[in-house]
């Protein structure tokens, strides 16, 4: 075998290499759209599904037996004199935000808690634990 036969031998398997690793680049890439697209469409389709049963049960009327209340009774937390009514409703509202008003939530007392923040009771006990 001479020179210029190994040569073209080399380059025809470096361009068939190169073939078909950017082959499959471009197949890969075509497969991972393909699935975001998919994906995404999904996700859309159960948001719009979402929306449809919220705008279907805003529009539809509901008939109720029960007479509306035009005014409910609200309990006042208890709380200590030096808390303001400000903080019971930043409290409320925290409250209310994180279990939503489908489940009844009444908030019975605001207690101060110790002097201490939970960052520096944590900086405490990780200092005085023994070794």
């Amino acid at each position: 075998m001479d020179l210029m036969s190994k040569l073209t031998i080399s380059a025809s398997m470096l361009l068939t290499g190169f073939v078909i690793v950017f082959s499959v680049l471009v197949f890969l890439i075509f497969v991972i759209w393909l699935l975001g697209k998919t994906i995404t469409g999904a996700q859309n389709a159960a948001t719009n599904r979402k929306k449809f049963k919220v705008q279907q049960s805003v529009t539809t009327p509901q008939e109720t037996t029960e007479p509306v209340k035009t005014e409910e009774k609200v309990e006042k937390p208890v709380a200590s004199s030096d808390t303001s009514e400000e903080i019971i409703a930043v409290i409320s509202a925290a409250v209310y935000t994180m279990y939503g008003s489908k489940e009844k939530v009444r908030i019975k007392s605001i207690k101060k808690s110790s002097s201490r923040s939970a960052w520096a009771n944590a900086g405490v006990l990780r200092n005085t634990r023994p070794f």
